[in-house]
Parts: structure tokens; C-alpha cells; sequence
């Protein structure tokens, strides 16, 4: 028979809960793909690591990096959905020499929506935030989902050279 155990423990979240979902629902479109996913265990700007491998099942050099935000449900905003990232993020991953892919999870859709970041930043200059900014906005349509053509198009697009 089990102890009672008196006092404070730490607790699982349903934030915990959704985290994990939204890796989860990408992971499972990067494994359906054929590729590998890695997660990150210390999160530092990234949740998962997706390694690629040709169609015979070699490796390709080069990975992509995935930064993932859930939500119980995503606000849409015009037509896209709208994510403030720290800048301390923005600052690493516009410096990150392979993709680096920031995906919106909703949870209670069991959708997501992704954004390559690097380029959303450099296609538009009024994008990138302001000096002594804390943190910057991202907006991502809701049309742009997270699927398996999605993670094949991202691996074409690490293999041509992501910029």
C-alpha cells in the first residue's frame, strides 16, 4: 500500500498537457513523412529536431528546427493566427544556419499551423521588431496548416537551401 504524501509536489498541467499534444501532432507528420524527430529536453527555443533521409533511407545533411506554441484553441485574427514570440528567440533563430519552423497547435481542433521564420522576417522588413523590442508578433494564416506535404516541403526546401 502507498504512503499519503504530505506537502507541495510539482503538477502536471493541462499547459504541460498541451505542450506535449502539439509536439506530438508534428512529430507523428514527421515520422509519416519517413523522417525522425528528436525532441529537445531542455527547451531553449526548440521542441523538436527533424532529421531527413532520402528516398532510398539515406541520411541528408542538415536538420530542421521546430519551436511549438499550444493553445486549448487558437485565436484567428483576419484570416491568420497570432503568436508574440520573445525576442530572445527571434534573436537566435534568425542567426540558426538551417530552418527554423514556428507551429501554432490547437488543441481542441487537433490542428496546426506553421510559419518557416526565417523567411517570414526577411520577406518583409516592417516584420522585424523594434529597437529594445521584448518580444514580436507572428502572424500566421490559417491556410498555412501543418501536414505531411508540409514537412516534404520543408525538407525540399532545407535541401535547396532554405533562404
Amino acid at each position: 500500500m502507498a504512503s499519503r504524501i504530505y506537502g507541495p509536489r510539482k503538477r502536471r498541467t493541462r499547459q504541460h498537457v498541451i505542450a506535449d499534444l502539439g509536439v506530438h501532432h508534428v512529430e507523428g507528420l514527421i515520422l509519416a513523412e519517413g523522417h525522425t524527430a528528436e525532441r529537445v529536453a531542455c527547451d531553449y527555443g526548440y521542441d523538436l529536431v527533424m532529421t531527413t533521409y532520402d528516398s532510398h533511407g539515406y541520411i541528408e545533411p542538415n536538420q530542421v528546427y521546430f519551436q511549438i506554441k499550444g493553445s486549448e484553441t487558437l485565436k484567428s485574427v483576419a484570416g491568420a493566427y497570432v503568436c508574440d514570440i520573445d525576442i530572445r528567440d527571434y534573436n537566435l533563430w534568425l542567426h540558426e544556419q538551417t530552418p527554423v519552423v514556428l507551429v501554432l497547435f490547437d488543441v481542441a481542433r487537433d490542428i496546426a499551423v506553421w510559419e518557416d521564420i526565417q523567411r517570414y522576417f526577411l520577406r518583409e522588413e516592417t516584420r522585424k521588431p523594434q529597437r529594445g523590442a521584448r518580444w514580436v508578433r507572428v502572424s500566421i494564416p490559417e491556410h498555412h496548416v501543418m501536414s505531411r506535404s508540409a514537412i516534404a516541403s520543408l525538407r525540399l526546401r532545407k535541401n535547396r537551401g532554405w533562404l
